[in-house]
């Protein structure tokens, strides 16, 4: 157990160029069911005031791949083909979230099994090294599929917080995932969060 949150917003996290940038992300605010997971622990979370970015729910979210540089339209509208292509042989598949845990700089729900965001990372990842221009950053060795409810905004001693975390435990959310969407997302330092405008929704199944 950490003895401490630490400030996920520190310079070297803070976008250089100011974004918005493109990602492509499985919106959990569109699962009602996950939304009265996040508000289970809204009270709590809300209650570390300035220390925390709460996600206020229209802005839950797991990502699945970022681009972390501009894109003209060109590229995007290309890389909006090749999601659509490399995702029509993707199934949809079921997923477990929770429990929610403090990492070192963020209040995170698990989400299980993992093989399917792997495969969807995977997916995602060919579609945009597709694009010319286009460059990510290095592959993980284990893709590793969360969402967050609250950023750390400030170093603070997580102890007693991590305790009252522990101690609520709603029951964990079962979803099905058919569909990502590629989005222009931007990140607030100052609200403690990221927000985004939806660019295409790509559901998974596509028959050319």
């Amino acid at each position: 157990m950490s003895a401490a949150l630490e400030n996920f917003f520190v310079p070297k996290k803070i976008w250089r160029n100011g974004g918005p940038f493109p990602h492509v992300l499985v919106l959990l605010s569109e699962y009602p069911e996950f939304r009265a997971y996040a508000r289970a622990h809204h009270d709590l979370l809300s209650g570390y005031g300035d220390k925390l970015g709460v996600i206020p729910e229209d802005w839950l979210h797991s990502t699945i791949q970022g681009i972390h540089h501009p894109v003209d339209s060109d590229q995007m509208h290309q890389l909006c083909g090749t999601l659509r292509d490399e995702l029509a042989g993707m199934q949809p598949f079921q997923v477990q979230l929770g429990p929610v845990w403090p990492g070192v700089t963020a209040v995170t729900v698990a989400v299980y099994p993992e093989d399917g965001m792997a495969e969807l990372n995977d997916r995602v990842r060919t579609a945009a090294e597709k694009v010319p221009g286009i460059s990510l950053r290095a592959k993980e060795a284990r893709f590793w599929a969360h969402a967050s409810l609250a950023y750390a905004r400030e170093d603070f001693p997580d102890r007693d917080f991590n305790r009252a975390l522990r101690a609520l435990r709603p029951p964990r959310v079962d979803i099905a995932i058919d569909r990502v969407h590629l989005v222009n997302q931007y990140q607030h330092p100052d609200r403690g969060y990221y927000t985004w405008d939806v660019v295409k929704e790509v559901r998974f199944g596509y028959c050319k």
